[in-house]
């Protein structure tokens, strides 16, 4: 077993077993589902955004300081790291995989790319409504719920690049048995 600064990474019987990466926007359940589907996959668990935050401390921190290019930056580092390790499930920023340069990075390395989905609604209560922006800096708006719809319907071409997934309709048990029939 080896880890990814911290992030336990098995490894199976193959020389090399295909990683997942869950794509989608923020709070459509990629850390969750990803933390089930590494279990019964028996891989290693990645989140990229906890990551980030081991290595250069916070996300609210990075977007005011550093600002939303280094921050992507970052991102398309860790993408490179991650795709070249086998057996991971890894779910990512809600961002990350909008550009094609980092989706190209995990398709090229064979890992299978499944985007989750679901609805503003369900999204916007997920993210804990008005108050959203407290956590999500990409919400920190009057109108967090409006920002949802404009960002979801920006990057739906980007997530719907990949097989989705529906979060906020299915059972978390579900949803990794519809990810485990896509491998």
């Amino acid at each position: 077993m080896t880890t990814v600064s911290g992030h336990e990474q098995r490894r199976g019987g193959e020389s090399r077993s295909r990683s997942v990466v869950l794509t989608g926007f923020m709070a459509t359940g990629k850390s969750t589902v990803g933390r089930q589907l590494a279990a019964r996959l028996r891989y290693g668990f990645v989140d990229t955004d906890r990551l980030i935050e081991e290595r250069f401390g916070s996300i609210p921190e990075i977007f005011r300081t550093q600002g939303e290019e280094r921050f992507r930056a970052i991102e398309r580092e860790l993408a490179s790291e991650l795709a070249a390790l086998p057996a991971l499930v890894i779910a990512t920023g809600g961002g990350m995989l909008v550009d094609s340069a980092v989706a190209d990075v995990f398709i090229g390395a064979g890992s299978l790319v499944v985007s989750l989905v679901a609805d503003v609604d369900t999204i916007y209560q997920r993210v804990g409504g008005e108050r959203a922006g407290e956590r999500r800096p990409m919400l920190a708006v009057a109108n967090p719920r409006q920002r949802i719809a404009e960002l979801v319907a920006e990057r739906e071409s980007a997530y719907a690049r990949f097989p989705q997934v529906r979060t906020d309709t299915n059972s978390s048990a579900r949803i990794v048995d519809e990810i485990v029939a896509l491998m």
